[in-house]
C-alpha cells in the first residue's frame, strides 16, 4: 500500500532517531531533501511515550531487573513525485516475539473519545540482546483527515494488534501534549516556503 521507496526512505531515515535519546518538547530532527528528485523527508525527534517497564536483563549485582523505556514515536511527512503522506512511526519493546501483519493494525484513541484504525507496515523485529527484548518498528499512515484530528485533538492510546497478542501504550498528559506539539511542528515546517536552494527552475 505504501510506495516501496517512499517506505523505505521513511523507515531508513527514521529508525535512526527511534532508539536515540527523547526530548520532551518538538523538534525537528530531519528536513532532508534529495537533489536529484527533490523527495522530501521532514521527522520530529523522537518521544518517549508508555512506562518504563522491566525488560529480560538483570542489573549488574543481580539483584534488580533493569528498565527501559516502553515506546518511542516520531511524526513525519516525506514525498515522493506525486505521493505525499504523514507517516507516525512507533517503536516498541516486546518481551516476546509476535507475528505481525501488513493491515489495519494500530488504533489511536483520542482524547476526546474517537478511535481509529490506521494502516501499519511493520518491520521485521530485532532481538535486543541487551535488554533479552524484541524491538519492532511500525510505520503507520496518515491520512489527511487523521492528521487534521492530530493537531486537534492529543492521542490518548495506541493499540497494536499483532497476530496472538494486543499490545496498549497509555501516553501520560505531557506525552499526549507531547505527540500533538510533533504534529504541529511537522505541520508548520511543511508550511514553510522551500529554500531558494533546492528549488528548481
Amino acid at each position: 500500500m505504501i510506495c516501496s521507496k517512499m517506505k523505505k526512505l521513511t523507515v531508513v531515515l527514521v529508525a535512526q532517531l527511534l532508539w536515540l535519546g527523547a526530548v520532551a518538547q518538538c523538534k525537528i530532527a530531519l528536513d532532508t531533501i534529495d537533489e536529484f528528485d527533490s523527495t522530501r523527508l521532514i521527522a520530529s525527534a523522537p518521544i518517549s511515550i508508555g512506562f518504563l517497564v522491566p525488560t529480560g536483563a538483570l542489573a549488574e549485582d543481580l539483584e534488580g531487573e533493569i528498565y527501559a523505556e516502553e515506546a518511542k514515536v516520531i511524526f513525519s511527512y516525506a514525498n515522493e513525485k506525486n505521493i505525499r503522506s504523514f507517516f507516525l512511526t512507533l517503536g516498541v519493546l516486546e518481551h516476546k516475539f509476535h507475528m505481525i501483519q501488513n493491515d489495519y493494525t494500530v488504533y489511536l484513541k483520542f482524547a476526546g473519545g474517537p478511535i481509529i484504525k490506521v494502516y501499519n507496515e511493520p518491520d521485521d523485529p530485532e532481538f535486543d540482546r541487551d535488554l533479552i527484548m524484541w524491538r519492532y518498528i511500525h510505520t503507520c499512515v496518515i491520512p489527511l483527515d487523521i492528521f487534521h484530528l492530530m493537531r486537534m485533538m492529543p492521542v490518548e492510546k495506541i493499540r497494536i494488534v499483532y497476530d496472538d497478542y494486543k499490545s496498549t501504550i497509555v501516553l501520560s498528559e505531557q506525552q499526549q501534549q507531547a505527540l500533538q506539539q510533533a504534529v504541529l511542528c511537522v505541520a508548520e515546517r511543511l508550511a514553510e516556503p522551500l529554500p531558494e536552494a533546492v528549488i528548481k527552475p
